[in-house]
């Protein structure tokens, strides 16, 4: 899946604010609820950085995450701790491994609620 992919869904399925709040990292997509608090953030890392081989850069999405699901997936392979967000709280999951966005969206919808 692409970040366009996983960004439309959430514009299509939630009343999703999209905008890009940090000028370093034009790139990055901040998923926000109509009262401005953010629910995904899509951002390209170095694959490195998520513990993968490789010089590119890997498209990633931050999402809230119940605590003990959270520990549970961060134990699968498409899956990490939080990125630059707090590990109990927010997963990481690698754009690339899944098809489309409904094979995350339950953790959408948890994330949109969570956050709300």
């Amino acid at each position: 899946m692409t970040r366009d992919d996983f960004i439309q869904y959430c514009k299509d399925h939630y009343p999703a604010v999209v905008d890009r709040p940090f000028m370093k990292f034009p790139d990055y997509v901040a998923l926000r609820h109509p009262d401005g608090k953010w629910f995904a953030v899509v951002m390209n890392v170095p694959a490195a950085k998520m513990g993968l081989l490789g010089d590119g850069e890997l498209d990633i999405v931050d999402l809230k995450c119940d605590p003990e699901l959270n520990s549970i997936l961060q134990a699968q392979p498409n899956f990490r701790p939080g990125y630059h967000m707090n590990k109990a709280h927010w997963l990481t999951a690698l754009l690339p491994a899944f098809k489309s966005a409904e094979e995350l969206g339950e953790l959408i919808d948890g994330s949109y609620e969570a956050t709300r």
